[in-house]
């Protein structure tokens, strides 16, 4: 048993290679966030106010060298030169065994009125990189070599380009992108190449009469041509406090997940993957979680008073 752990180990870390190759990691809770594959989601926040959203997910459990990626990102509306706008800054990390691959951007996007909503219109341009921390590789089986893994570290760094489009109404929204549009190519014998990644997404906000729960389904797809994923989510909430959902992502996992308003502002979403894969019978699933704290840039004017010694 042992030693299949170990077998099943490497060639998961193999596969999460390849896959980071050709594939974006794939939040369960992607919808709370959709500024990351979607720069034309900037500025669609609640009341125009600007949201701060971290991200965490945890993959494959009680394996060394579990994949954990973080993702921090800061947007909201603005009005630059009379044009309704949306910006954004991004920052992501990405560690899965001795790979490190961190990464920033910024990002903007047109805003306008289209029929009973708004189209966005965004562009997002950063830097990603990558290197192999080859102090932190251990091979399963105790040896101290492997071919197929760098011997010295290994860094590099690379532009990327990212582009979607988005409509939001009252009712539903939806949206399309393509990340690495500049298809960047990392390492020093270019080990790492990220594929031209499309991402689709669309769902409707259903509210119950005389009620405060409402349902929306979420749809959600990516694809590099190489490889697909898609998913559905079902959430539901109960006022703007309280949030419950399942999904299920197609050959993947089965999702539940659970989130609240702690305080003004501040929401905490905690979702788990359960796997209906082979590795459920060693992996204890995937955790994540995700914060986020919306706010004003403006600041509320107090009181004026005005003093004349006429009045003294």
């Amino acid at each position: 048993m042992a030693i299949l752990k170990k077998a099943l180990w490497v060639v998961s870390m193999l596969l999460c290679f390849s896959a980071k190759a050709q594939q974006d990691p794939q939040f369960s809770l992607g919808f709370l966030n959709s500024v990351y594959t979607n720069p034309g989601e900037l500025g669609n926040t609640t009341e125009g106010l600007f949201c701060a959203t971290m991200a965490n997910r945890l993959e494959l459990t009680n394996f060394d060298g579990a994949p954990v990626v973080n993702v921090l990102n800061l947007h909201g509306p603005v009005t630059l030169f009379g044009i309704s706008s949306g910006v954004g800054i991004t920052l992501y990390s990405d560690v899965a065994g001795a790979l490190r691959a961190p990464g920033f951007s910024l990002a903007y996007a047109y805003r306008r009125p289209l029929y009973k909503g708004t189209l966005g219109i965004g562009v997002d341009l950063g830097m990603l990189s990558s290197w192999y921390a080859t102090n932190s590789w251990r091979l399963p089986d105790g040896g101290s070599s492997d071919n197929a893994t760098p011997i010295r570290e290994e860094a590099a760094l690379s532009f990327d380009m990212n582009m979607g489009v988005a409509y939001h109404s009252n009712t539903w929204f939806g949206g399309i992108a393509c990340k690495h549009l500049t298809a960047p190519s990392l390492g020093t014998e270019r080990i790492t190449r990220y594929r031209q990644t499309f991402y689709l997404h669309a769902g409707y906000q259903y509210p119950f009469v005389n009620s405060q729960w409402s349902v929306m389904p979420v749809f959600r797809l990516a694809t590099d041509f190489a490889q697909t994923s898609w998913r559905i989510d079902a959430v539901a909430r109960y006022g703007t406090r309280y949030l419950l959902g399942l999904g299920f992502r197609w050959g993947q996992a089965v999702t539940g997940m659970v989130g609240m308003d702690i305080i003004n502002g501040v929401k905490v979403v905690y979702a788990y993957d359960f796997l209906i894969t082979a590795l459920s019978r060693f992996s204890g699933g995937c955790h994540e979680l995700t914060i986020s704290y919306s706010f004003s840039l403006t600041v509320p004017k107090g009181a004026q008073r005005y003093k004349s010694i006429r009045y003294l």
